[in-house]
């Protein structure tokens, strides 16, 4: 027998000839915003382990290369893989079972693996479609790694005989285990964001997990199980190593779910790339209890010129309802520390939480037109397996009604403001915020080069578009 071939792919989500939406398919789960390209780290994650223990690997980022999905099974019969690697999430699933069932119908001897948060509560709608082979529970690289090998013992889902087969959940303790992110298969000159300074960019996670695991509406931990694990910092040097001596890039976005929580970990991280003498440019997503000046202006001075904080809601009442385990002074605080130390500040804000109304959605409108320089508007979402879930009253058939063939962006969920409202207060958001005289002024004032000038375009137009109508 010759060498086993992996065909990974990150998929396309095409509506139509016109209409593509780009996911975010790792434990985010979600819809990237304005539709912006992110490298598809967990694929590249799972390439690196499966080449260093020689197999022969194709990594396909169709969601970046705008390839569509007739052509990905083009592709794939070109390659003749033994194995396809699918990731999936929330809004993708239809599309993601579509193309299995076309790969499947011409490769038929290949075996179809899929992942994600979605699958992971539910592997019985992916293996019960008759087109996925098996199902990864959580983390896909080592799971992967087993399935083509022959090893069934944990984190998969399979049926054998016509009987569905659960294997226990595990997690790797050790990150450093995993050999760097396989990005000389990634086209690298493709991620560019209106948001980066410097592109391309590209991404790093030094740990997995979410400290602050508590909040109501997340489903963070379907894929990280309540644990927090790091990487060491010597062991994120050498990556950030390759990163700019092999593939010259010096934008990096770390994904991780709040990197300034470990505050004396960040500060050893920040003091090395200072010494190493990179010149290099980064952002970062944080909780609201940074209030280390000290840290800041080290994260400054190592090249963080923004930090993306999960301030959710203008309401105490829905911050303390959703258990998000913050204070509004705390979210004041931390934007007024961060822009004091020279660092733009970015907001995720949720709208739609339990105990939403139209007043308190307003609040958080205010606030954010308040305290950042970006934010990012959500719809929140009752997924399967968090409390929000539970507090929504949503019967055990629900997951079907809530996430059906998926070719709209918004599922029709019977939250208690209704999809439509909270559709018109989206837009509301959007309008408010970018389109004020004085921030698209304060903002051309800002761009320095006909390439970023044209992403602020491009962000802004599909801001635009999207927030046309009611």
């Amino acid at each position: 027998m010759g060498e086993k071939r992996v065909f990974l792919v990150n998929p396309l989500a095409q509506v139509n000839k016109k209409e593509r939406i780009h996911f975010l398919r790792d434990y985010a789960g979600g819809e990237i915003p304005t539709s912006m390209v992110y490298p598809p780290l967990d694929l590249a994650y799972t390439a690196a382990l499966l080449r260093k223990n020689g197999i022969l690997v194709k990594l396909l980022d169709a969601s970046t290369l705008d390839i569509s999905a007739s052509e990905v099974v083009k592709m794939a019969i070109h390659e003749k893989p033994d194995f396809i690697g699918l990731p999936s999430v929330w809004g993708s699933i239809g599309f993601d079972i579509d193309l299995a069932r076309d790969l499947k119908n011409e490769l038929s001897f290949a075996k179809i693996v899929i992942w994600g948060p979605n699958v992971t509560v539910n592997p019985e709608n992916a293996l019960s479609s008759g087109y996925i082979d098996y199902v990864i529970l959580g983390e896909p690289e080592k799971a992967f790694l087993d399935i083509v090998n022959g090893v069934f013992t944990e984190n998969i889902a399979y049926k054998s005989n016509g009987k569905r087969i659960i294997t226990k959940r595990t997690l790797l303790q050790d990150l450093d285990w995993l050999p760097f992110p396989s990005r000389d298969l990634l086209p690298n000159k493709k991620y560019v964001a209106p948001y980066v300074r410097k592109s391309p960019f590209t991404t790093i996670i030094t740990s997995r997990g979410c400290p602050y695991s508590k909040c109501t509406f997340c489903p963070t931990n379907i894929w990280y199980m309540n644990q927090v694990r790091y990487r060491s910092v010597e062991n994120v040097m050498q990556e950030i190593d390759e990163i700019v001596h092999k593939f010259k890039i010096t934008s990096i976005v770390f994904r991780d779910q709040s990197l300034t929580y470990a505050q004396e970990r960040l500060f050893e991280l920040c003091n090395e790339i200072i010494h190493r003498g990179y010149n290099i440019s980064w952002r970062c997503f944080s909780g609201v209890g940074i209030r280390n000046k000290k840290l800041l202006s080290m994260m400054k001075k190592s090249g963080c010129y923004q930090i993306n904080y999960g301030f959710e809601s203008g309401s105490q009442k829905i911050l303390d309802l959703n258990n998000k385990g913050i204070k509004l002074e705390e979210s004041i605080e931390a934007a007024r520390l961060t822009k004091d130390a020279d660092i733009e500040v970015s907001g995720s804000f949720m709208l739609g939480m339990f105990g939403d109304t139209e007043e308190t959605i307003d609040a958080t409108i205010r606030l954010a037109i308040q305290l950042v320089d970006y934010a990012e508007f959500i719809m929140a979402t009752p997924l399967p397996s968090t409390k929000f879930y539970e507090q929504c009253q949503l019967p055990e058939s629900a997951a079907a009604k809530l996430f059906p063939r998926w070719h709209n962006r918004v599922c029709d969920s019977p939250m208690l403001l209704g999809t439509d409202l909270l559709q018109k207060k989206i837009k509301e958001a959007y309008r408010r915020f970018y389109f004020r005289p004085s921030y698209i002024f304060k903002k051309l004032q800002t761009i320095s080069s006909i390439r970023q000038l044209a992403l602020q375009l491009k962000a802004g137009t599909a801001l635009l578009a999207a927030t046309i109508g009611k």
